[in-house]
């Protein structure tokens, strides 16, 4: 199987995933569009990371993959840390024992829309990124 091919599957489905979260937010349900947010940034960037590695490293942590990926794809200092944030929202989205009630409940409608939003922008820089690597092979 092509590396290459793969790499563009996990673009895609990075991309479709962004598309369930700004459904999400669009119909309020913050849990899901901060939790989709998570999954679009997580792989945006193992796609990334296997289009130039070769190899997906097993974590759910955003920042690992950033540190796997070593760049930063022009996100500034801010933005990165926003993007480290989204991690917690694998778990925190989904298991109300870990919220200790409804994942919607503790999610504010700014913090999905802060979700939203940098997951637009990682997800926006790692498609730039994957379309360099494929102009240039």
């Amino acid at each position: 199987m092509n590396i290459r091919e793969q790499a563009f599957w996990w673009l895609k489905i990075a991309l479709k995933d962004l598309e369930r979260s700004e459904y999400s937010l669009k119909i309020n349900d913050r849990a899901a569009a901060t939790f989709w947010a998570q999954q679009a940034v997580e792989k945006a960037l193992k796609g990334l990371i296997l289009a130039l590695k070769g190899d997906i490293p097993k974590t759910h942590s955003i920042r690992r993959l950033f540190e796997a990926l070593g760049t930063n794809l022009g996100l500034n200092e801010e933005e990165l840390e926003e993007a480290y944030e989204l991690t917690q929202f694998y778990y925190l989205s989904r298991y109300p024992d870990v919220v200790e009630g409804l994942p919607d409940e503790t999610i504010s409608r700014r913090t999905a829309e802060r979700a939203v939003a940098i997951a637009r922008r990682v997800v926006e820089a790692a498609k730039n990124a994957m379309e360099r690597i494929n102009r240039e092979h």
